[in-house]
C-alpha cells in the first residue's frame, strides 16, 4: 500500500492541527506497514500510488486545486474535510468582538446582553452571508468529489449529510489520536494557572477568554502565533498583569506547560475536537473546552463546558474547573483519551484507504 497524503502549500510555514493530523496519521499508516508520505503542494502527483489522501477544505480553492490534480490522473481519493459548519461562527463572532471592542466594560456587558437576546434570530443575509453560503457549495462538491471521507467524529459525519447534502458519499469515522508522550508526562505536582495554546485568532476565541478572566487572581499564559495584529491588540486589551503572551514555541514546550498548567482553557467556537485539548488533558490538567462542535463527543461529562459568545460562561467554566481539584491518574477522562490512539487513526484510514480503491476499479 502506497499512499499520497497531501496538505496546503503553507503548511510548513504556517502549521496548524491539520499538519499534526496529517504528519501522525501518516506515522501511524507507516506503523502498521504502509507506505505512506506526505507533501505540502497544491499540485500533488499521485501517479506511482494506490491511493491520494487530502487534508482540510478550509480553503477551498487550494481544495480544489490538489483534487483536480489527483482526478487528472484517475487515482482514488480519500478526503479527510477536517470541516464543521462555520455560519454560526460567521454570523455571531462579530458582533462578541464589536462588543470586547466597546469602549467600558458595562458597553460590552450591554452589548453582549443584546446579543444574546437575538442571535437566535440574526439575520443572515448581505456579504458576509452570500461569501459563506458560496464557501459552503464549495466544500460540499470537494466532498461529493470524494471516494471516501474521514470525518473525525460522528457528529462531523453526521453535518456532512444535514449541512452539506453529501450523505451519498461513504464515510469512515477516523478519530482524532492523543500523543503517547503526552500520557507519559511527568506531571507536575503542583499546577497553576490557566493556559490556552492554539493560534491567536477569532476562531480560537483568546479574547473573550481573557474578558472573561479579567478580574479574575489567576495567571493566565496565551501561546501561539497572531497573525491578525488587529485580533491580537483585543486581546492584549482585555489582558490583566498576571497574563502573559507566548509566540509558537515547540511541540515538547507546549506539553511541558500544559504538564504544569492546573486548567488549559480553549472556549473555541468549533473544534473536532481540538488537538491541543486532547494534549492537555493527557497531561493531566483540567480543560474548559466550546459546546458547538464535537467535544462532548470526546471528553464526555469530564470536563466543563463554555458557550464561546457568552464570556459568562467562559468565566464560570474556568472558575469550576480551577476548584476541582487536581485530577488522578487513571481518572474517566484519562481512560476515556485512552481509546484515541494514532493506531485507531491509521486503521481507520487504511480501511477508507481499501474502500476507495474497490470504488475505482
Amino acid at each position: 500500500m502506497r499512499a499520497l497524503l497531501v496538505v496546503r502549500p503553507d503548511a510548513p510555514a504556517k502549521p496548524g492541527g491539520d499538519l499534526v493530523h496529517a504528519e501522525r496519521t501518516a506515522t501511524a499508516l507507516r506503523a502498521l506497514g504502509a507506505d505512506a508520505e506526505l507533501v505540502a503542494t497544491d499540485a500533488p502527483d499521485p501517479r506511482g500510488y494506490d491511493v491520494a489522501h487530502v487534508f482540510g477544505i478550509f480553503e477551498p480553492s487550494t481544495a480544489q486545486r490538489q483534487i483536480n490534480a489527483i482526478r487528472a490522473h484517475r487515482a482514488p481519493l480519500v478526503l479527510s474535510p477536517i470541516w464543521l459548519d462555520l455560519r454560526a461562527f460567521f454570523a455571531t463572532a462579530p458582533h462578541v468582538e464589536r462588543a470586547l471592542a466597546s469602549p467600558s466594560v458595562a458597553e460590552t456587558e450591554r452589548r453582549l446582553a443584546a446579543l444574546h437576546r437575538v442571535e437566535a434570530q440574526l439575520p443572515w443575509r448581505g456579504s458576509v452571508a452570500r461569501n459563506a453560503d458560496r464557501r459552503l457549495e464549495a466544500q460540499r462538491a470537494l466532498v461529493l468529489a470524494a471516494d471516501v471521507v474521514l470525518p473525525a467524529s460522528e457528529v462531523e459525519a453526521y453535518l456532512y449529510g444535514e449541512r452539506l447534502r453529501a450523505a451519498r458519499v461513504p464515510f469512515v469515522v477516523a478519530p482524532l489520536g492523543v500523543d503517547d508522550d503526552a500520557f507519559a508526562f511527568e506531571r507536575h505536582r503542583t499546577r497553576a494557572g490557566v493556559l490556552c495554546a492554539g493560534r491567536v485568532e477569532p476562531k480560537k476565541n483568546q479574547a473573550a477568554l481573557l474578558y472573561a478572566l479579567r478580574d479574575v487572581d489567576v495567571d493566565v499564559t496565551i501561546v501561539g502565533n497572531a497573525y491578525d495584529p488587529r485580533y491580537l491588540a483585543l486581546c492584549r486589551r482585555w489582558a490583566s498583569a498576571r497574563t502573559r503572551f507566548v509566540d509558537h514555541v515547540t511541540h515538547d514546550e507546549v506539553v511541558r506547560m500544559m504538564g504544569g498548567a492546573a486548567v488549559h482553557a480553549h472556549p473555541s467556537w468549533l473544534e473536532s475536537p481540538g488537538l491541543a485539548s486532547l494534549e492537555a488533558a493527557a497531561t493531566g490538567a483540567r480543560v474548559v473546552v466550546g459546546e458547538r462542535g464535537c467535544e462532548r463527543e470526546y471528553f464526555g461529562p469530564d470536563v466543563d463546558y463554555a458557550d464561546p459568545a457568552d464570556p459568562a460562561t467562559i468565566r464560570a467554566a474556568v472558575l469550576h474547573a480551577l476548584e476541582r481539584g487536581p485530577r488522578d491518574r487513571g481518572d474517566g477522562l484519562e481512560r476515556r483519551l485512552g481509546t484515541y490512539t494514532w493506531r485507531r487513526t491509521g486503521e481507520a484510514t487504511l480501511e477508507a484507504y481499501a474502500r476507495a480503491m474497490a470504488a475505482e476499479r
